[in-house]
């Protein structure tokens, strides 16, 4: 196999991780008597188990793609290289039932994007938080229904922006919803919170780590009621509400800091994933 073949698997890498937020490269690092594989031979594998590029073929490589997804699956996975025997058995390492009678070493390394900050709104508020998102290292993306405040302008070139409708009826989330997302809705009324928040919640991100929502607690309620009427639960969802850490201020730039405050402390597990409720709280003090 040509080895130009090999950078289009790197090239992919961002393009992968921008989608999914995370995937695993495989290279082979070393080989042994007859291999079907080469040093260098590279393989991205996705956490569905589709691949990209190749090792060899065969059951050696549905071995590999195998750990891949494996590893893909754990918490913190850390990479290693693995080796497997062209032969039906081995004393050490992984056969493959393949007769090359060769070996060949892999290693195996889980590549992870950025966490992705979503913040619903583009006013001013959604233009500092997307300033604070990138300063504390997220990949950001701004979803608005106002055209002049998805404005090229208003962010760094490294911001994605969202155009949605008012009631944010559209999946806006699907593109990255593979990803380790942090949701922030900072719309401009109760109206479109309301929508923002129903949105999420309807469609439901697998890998949501964090959901806050902007205003007073008297807006919290009423927002919270409206998505509880259109028949949406909150019910094992931690939202948020008032958003961000009691640090004093009102400023956009201060509020978007309280608010990144927040996240950064739940990114970092300083908190439990689900807010106590008070009288949780009573109870334990009691």
């Amino acid at each position: 196999m040509s080895q130009k073949v090999f950078p289009e698997v790197l090239l992919r890498v961002h393009e992968v991780l921008a989608a999914e937020g995370r995937v695993a490269l495989c290279q082979i690092v070393r080989t042994e008597g007859s291999t079907p594989g080469k040093p260098g031979w590279k393989m991205l594998v996705h956490d569905g188990g589709s691949a990209i590029g190749n090792l060899g073929g065969g059951a050696f490589e549905a071995l590999v793609t195998a750990d891949a997804t494996q590893m893909l699956h754990e918490d913190s996975p850390t990479g290693e290289v693995k080796r497997y025997y062209f032969t039906e058995k081995a004393v050490r390492g992984e056969p493959t039932g393949m007769v090359c009678g060769g070996m060949a070493e892999v290693f195996l390394e889980v590549m992870t994007s950025s966490p992705l900050l979503v913040v619903c709104g583009g006013g001013p508020v959604g233009q500092a938080l997307a300033v604070a998102g990138e300063l504390a290292d997220f990949d950001v993306l701004v979803a608005e229904d106002r055209p002049e405040f998805l404005d090229t302008s208003l962010f760094s070139d490294s911001v994605l922006r969202q155009d949605v409708d008012r009631d944010y009826s559209s999946d806006f989330l699907e593109s990255v919803s593979n990803r380790d997302l942090y949701i922030a809705i900072v719309t401009r009324c109760w109206e479109t919170d309301s929508a923002a928040l129903a949105s999420v919640l309807r469609q439901a991100p697998s890998h949501l780590r964090y959901l806050g929502l902007m205003g007073s607690s008297r807006k919290v309620e009423r927002v919270q009621q409206e998505v509880l009427t259109a028949g949406h639960s909150l019910d094992g969802t931690a939202l948020h509400a008032p958003i961000g850490l009691p640090i004093g201020g009102d400023s956009p730039g201060e509020i978007a800091i309280s608010i990144m405050a927040e996240i950064v402390q739940q990114r970092r597990s300083r908190t439990p994933a689900v807010p106590e409720t008070p009288a949780a709280i009573l109870e334990k003090i009691g």
